[in-house]
């Protein structure tokens, strides 16, 4: 029986050790090599066969979960969700034997515990994440592959979200102009929040300023700095695990970037959820 010790040789105190805690964000951390390198591999070299195969799923015409902010600003198509429903992952799971065993462990209750205990000892985790979240909480995972300029826009993430990891799979063909990771961000004015709404400074910053074909990166004007400011872009790198904890000032967004047709970021996130007793 496969178990989490079978594809990662991170202990929780491995982990534990590479936490950086900053004052007024919370908790993250960022560790390369999370999985062995050969089921690494393994499991890239399957995704990336079974995404060719089942092309439908990964155009959308067989997929309901396709987040597509305009026409002309890239898709984000993911597979899972919040819940604990791992018949998402069937079709891939069912084409590959290392698939299926990932899924099953990371749906796990030993994942569940080595996920939650990760952040235990830092101050946020002790602030935000009650003994009712611990009992009510479960692991869900998605696996999400987004094309040319997309992003995703300034975001703390939903109250029901505990505890967030971001595994980055293959990079490739992705050309010299695209990191693509994932950007950690401060508010400085505490009457900006995160909306979609046109006049927002984080739609502004995802849609106002995309990549351009003269690869400009995103800039802020004079007035948007006074109220935000990144403190950390984290690069796309495969096999590199990225995770954090849930707050009200966890915010972080997905810079667009540019890549070539066909090509796409993919990431398997693995969050840790309480829909059971916490509201929206």
């Amino acid at each position: 029986m496969k178990t989490l010790k079978t594809f990662t040789n991170y202990s929780v105190d491995d982990v534990k050790r590479n936490i950086i805690e900053r004052n007024g964000w919370g908790s993250y951390f960022i560790i390369e090599d999370f999985l062995d390198k050969s089921l690494f591999e393994r499991l890239c070299a399957d995704y990336n066969f079974w995404k060719k195969k089942d092309k439908k799923i990964w155009t959308g015409e067989e997929n309901p979960r396709v987040w597509r902010f305009t026409e002309d600003k890239g898709i984000n198509l993911t597979i899972g969700g919040s819940g604990t429903d791992i018949s998402y992952f069937r079709r891939l799971s069912n084409l590959s034997k290392v698939w299926g065993d990932f899924i099953k462990v990371m749906y796990s209750k030993e994942s569940y515990n080595y996920f939650i205990n990760l952040f235990s000892d830092t101050n946020i985790f002790k602030k935000t994440i009650s003994k009712q979240d611990l009992q009510d909480g479960h692991v869900s995972c998605k696996l999400s592959a987004q094309t040319n300029n997309y992003g995703f826009i300034i975001h703390p993430d939903g109250r029901q979200k505990l505890v967030s990891y971001l595994l980055y799979l293959d990079k490739h063909e992705w050309g010299k102009h695209s990191t693509g990771g994932t950007d950690l961000w401060e508010i400085k004015d505490s009457k900006v929040g995160y909306s979609h709404k046109k006049n927002s400074i984080d739609y502004q910053m995802r849609d106002g300023r995309f990549w351009t074909d003269k690869i400009e990166s995103v800039r802020l004007t004079e007035q948007e700095a006074e109220k935000v400011s990144k403190f950390k872009s984290i690069d796309f790198k495969p096999n590199r695990l990225v995770g954090f904890v849930r707050s009200e000032n966890s915010y972080h967004s997905i810079p667009p970037r540019v890549l070539p047709n066909g090509v796409t970021r993919d990431c398997f996130q693995i969050n840790i959820w309480n829909l059971r007793s916490r509201k929206k």
